[in-house]
């Protein structure tokens, strides 16, 4: 069992027999273990999968918004990477409690439970640590009851990046990748002008949709599948697919795992991030298993960092690996399929 479950479990007699909101959890067996009215919210699909067969039907919501929970009794938020992510599940949490009910945040010491303090002073008061052990945290502050109602539209972030051949207009939410700004690595792989096979192309942990968005409209041959574990991401490569007039298809997928079919082209800037720790393992999953998804002669194009050591990595799995384009810190690699 993860050990922010473990510290919760520690804590058991807040929580037994309560109707609770569960944000954030890990996969295991807590839901399971701890008796309590267990509601979830998660925007990882792995979660999702994972937590489906624990929970009674309607009592887990994988979603970029909160499900609407009445008659709370508490709200635990388990510490996200991202602290703006754990301000906006916050603003979401806290509008369904009532006055004098707590509100609890668990989290790595490693993984900003340091900021606990501040970041439960701005909806309640009477903060306290509660328990500290196998080096995670447990905190909890009483809610006031008189928060705002939340608006999505006060955390979207709406940006214009220009390209030689086109504008883009760009939405992010808190803790989806490059939030906000377009990142070093998709700038470089969209610099490469070579056009992509004629075909469907997936767009593999697509984040706010830039590179399908771009790539679809220099590419009017290929029709775009975006896919992403992030709901928060899924929304926003939704809008900005919309807000650009592209048609595509967005959908949840832990890795490759819900992908199906075969593809002209796979693009990506793939992640190497695993919770606080940088881990190349979803990318070298992803180069195992890719295979299956390329049609002969099909072609993958990713952006890494360079000093990744994916082309090995690629030339095992696909095939001979070329830089397109490099500068100090990234490189566009690509490689194509038998056939």
């Amino acid at each position: 069992m993860d050990n922010t479950s473990q510290i919760l479990q520690r804590s058991a007699e807040l929580f037994a027999g309560q109707r609770l909101l569960l944000v954030n959890p890990p996969v295991d067996g807590l839901t399971r273990q701890l008796p309590a009215d267990w509601h979830v919210w998660t925007w990882d699909y792995f979660v999702q999968q994972g937590l489906g067969a624990n929970l009674e039907q309607g009592h887990l919501r994988f979603s970029h918004l909160c499900p609407q929970v009445e008659g709370l009794d508490g709200a635990i938020l388990v510490m996200p990477k991202a602290i703006e992510r754990a301000e906006f599940a916050l603003a979401q949490m806290v509008p369904l409690l009532r006055a004098g009910c707590p509100l609890y945040l668990v989290g790595e010491k490693k993984g900003g439970i340091s900021r606990a303090e501040k970041l439960l002073a701005s909806h309640g008061s009477a903060i306290e640590k509660l328990d500290s052990a196998r080096h995670c945290q447990l905190w909890r502050s009483v809610v006031h009851g008189d928060a705002a109602p939340f608006r999505l539209q006060d955390w979207q972030q709406s940006i214009t990046l220009e390209f030689p051949d086109q504008s883009v207009e760009l939405l992010s939410l808190p803790g989806v990748f490059s939030h906000g700004r377009l990142d070093e690595g998709s700038q470089l792989l969209l610099e490469e002008l070579a056009p992509l096979p004629t075909g469907k192309v997936l767009d593999f942990g697509c984040g706010a949709g830039v590179l399908a968005t771009v790539l679809a409209r220099r590419n009017p041959g290929c029709r775009f599948e975006l896919v992403d574990v992030d709901a928060l991401a899924l929304y926003c490569a939704g809008e900005t697919l919309r807000r650009n007039q592209v048609q595509a298809e967005v959908y949840p997928s832990d890795g490759l795992g819900d992908v199906h079919g075969r593809y002209a082209a796979v693009v990506s800037n793939p992640p190497f991030h695993t919770g606080i720790r940088h881990d190349t393992s979803v990318a070298e999953q992803f180069f195992n298993e890719v295979t299956r998804n390329l049609l002969p002669g099909g072609e993958l194009r990713i952006v890494a960092n360079g000093f990744l050591k994916y082309p090995p990595l690629i030339e095992a799995h696909i095939g001979q690996c070329r830089v397109l384009r490099e500068n100090s810190r990234f490189k566009v690699y690509s490689a194509v399929a038998p056939g």
